[in-house]
């Protein structure tokens, strides 16, 4: 198993923003009807995230209208950019998260839209096999994924599309558990911050007994943070080895405020000084920091550490852009019943329109992210790479003209070199570190001079010397030899990641020149 190489607690800070969404406690009044009806008995007992989203109060917010959120988000969405169904009102997602590798080792969702779907035409639309498992109507995507129709409105998700599995989860929770609830106590008064208090946004991350006691010091003394805190470690180790959960949100009304919380089972007075910037370290280092948290206000309440402030238009939109479901996914939400409906030849054109136009939509924004986001490593911006490589790569292709989609798979494949040559930047500089031990045997420099002597009287100057020991010297040489080295990788590095993007717009404006003389319109 790989060790964990970062400070417990930024780390899981980091990952669970990255993952999803800013939480708060607000103090809205409750709704006449309790939303996500019909899903939280879904979520099995092992989850240890869950994220729900009120999408219809939050675009319902008077800074959504100010702001035009519904209209941004439709047209993001029409772009590929954003993948929340334009007429989705609810959403939950849950999954049991790997906290080492930051990946899912299961994930479900269910979406309430506003209209009716059918999942007759799910599986033609996007390459799968039409199934029916316990008695629903299931659809299997190629990115290994089940969508099922539980209600004519509401539609579900599993990950991995294993029939087996997605077969039991639905067995056992058809049945209502004792108690009425299969989630941990942490998960459950996440959830009820969404439905009784009425915050639109909430993602909750169950984070105990994920990390022995010595795992949880050999973490924090790694942690240049606490390193200059001068806090006592073993203290330290014993308040992060109670941590019970994060939650995190946003909530709407004249102006968007956001919040993340740690809850302890002991109270966390002794990080009150350094919590944030712990916070903010994790953020910038995993290319998730939104530059409003540099001005949020942290506090204590009770066993809670809270850093809560304003979000602004752009750090707003940020939060947004981390939303995502997988493209087909969505698309299959938002469009089950139209497929077939255009004839042939204006299918392949709207679809060849539409799938150009996600593709160089991303390009263009992962062009500018590493700047916007002020990204400062190699390792941060791959990432992005990487991320937007997977979600060109997800794109559906049904009726898209396959030249496109040769151009589409050879960006993606650009974008996987790019990652790759970010990486191998890192690992690099890691290695040269490592190897690079010059050895110098130090050296002493002196000056002559002259002594007279007149009885009791000495005059002239005094001879000097200036030296530095062996162990000394060389530290100095493997200083300077690390960093001409590095400079030299990176530079390297920045170059063939450029020519990469100069061959991504030769690509791109010979694609759009073609596609514009075959079909006669504009792309």
């Amino acid at each position: 198993m790989r060790r964990l190489s970062y400070a417990y607690i930024p780390r899981v800070l980091a990952v669970v923003l990255c993952t999803g969404f800013l939480s708060l406690l607000s103090t809205a009044p409750l709704q006449a009807q309790e939303p996500f009806s019909g899903m939280r008995l879904r979520v099995p007992a092992d989850a240890n995230t869950l994220v729900l989203i009120n999408a219809q109060k939050m675009f319902r917010a008077p800074v959504a209208d100010r702001e035009r959120w519904p209209e941004r988000a439709k047209a993001a969405y029409d772009a590929g950019i954003f993948a929340l169904p334009p007429d989705a009102t609810e959403v939950l997602l849950a999954a049991r998260q790997d906290i080492e590798f930051g990946q899912p080792v299961w994930e479900m969702g269910m979406v309430r839209l506003a209209g009716d779907r059918d999942l007759a035409g799910v599986a033609a639309r996007y390459g799968g096999k039409m199934d029916n498992i316990q008695g629903r109507n299931a659809a299997r995507l190629p990115d290994d994924r089940y969508v099922l129709q539980f209600k004519s409105d509401m539609l579900g998700t599993y990950l991995p599309a294993d029939r087996q599995q997605v077969s039991r989860w639905l067995r056992s929770t058809d049945v209502t558990p004792v108690g009425g609830s299969r989630m941990s106590p942490y998960l459950q008064k996440a959830f009820a911050y969404a439905t009784k208090v009425g915050t639109p946004i909430i993602m909750a991350f169950d984070v105990a007994d994920t990390m022995s006691p010595d795992q949880l010091k050999t973490a924090l003394e790694n942690s240049e943070i606490v390193s200059n805190s001068g806090l006592d470690v073993n203290g330290l180790a014993k308040l992060f080895n109670s941590m019970e959960g994060i939650t995190l949100g946003v909530t709407v009304g004249e102006q968007t405020i956001g919040a993340i919380r740690v809850d302890f089972g002991q109270n966390p007075e002794a990080i009150k000084d350094i919590g944030k910037d712990m916070l903010i370290a994790a953020l910038r280092n995993h290319g998730a920091m939104i530059d409003d948290i540099e001005a949020w206000q942290p506090t204590i309440v009770d066993n809670t550490f809270i850093v809560k402030g304003n979000l602004s238009d752009s750090g707003t939109r940020k939060v947004l852009s981390i939303l995502e479901l997988p493209r087909s996914l969505s698309d299959a939400y938002h469009a089950t019943q139209s497929a077939g409906a255009d004839p042939e030849g204006q299918a392949k054109l709207l679809a060849t329109q539409q799938y150009y136009k996600s593709v160089t939509s991303m390009l263009d924004d992962l062009r500018t992210k590493p700047k916007r986001d002020k990204v400062k490593t190699f390792g941060q911006a791959a990432m992005w790479y990487d991320k937007y490589s997977r979600r060109i790569a997800q794109l559906p292709t049904l009726n898209v003209d396959s030249d496109v989609v040769d151009y589409g798979l050879q960006m993606a494949g650009m974008l996987q070199s790019a990652e790759s040559t970010m990486k191998g930047v890192g690992r690099t500089s890691s290695n040269i570190y490592k190897s690079n031990n010059p050895v110098s045997s130090g050296f002493v420099w002196s000056g002559g001079g002259y002594r007279v002597s007149t009885g009791d009287l000495y005059y002239g100057s005094i001879p000097y010397s200036y030296g530095m020991d062996p162990l000394h010297a060389s530290l100095r040489a493997k200083g300077q030899t690390d960093a001409a080295m590095t400079s030299q990788v990176r530079s390297q590095g920045s170059a063939t990641v450029q020519e990469i993007w100069q061959r991504i717009d030769q690509a791109t404006a010979l694609m759009k020149r073609e596609l514009t003389s075959r079909y006669s319109t504009n792309f």
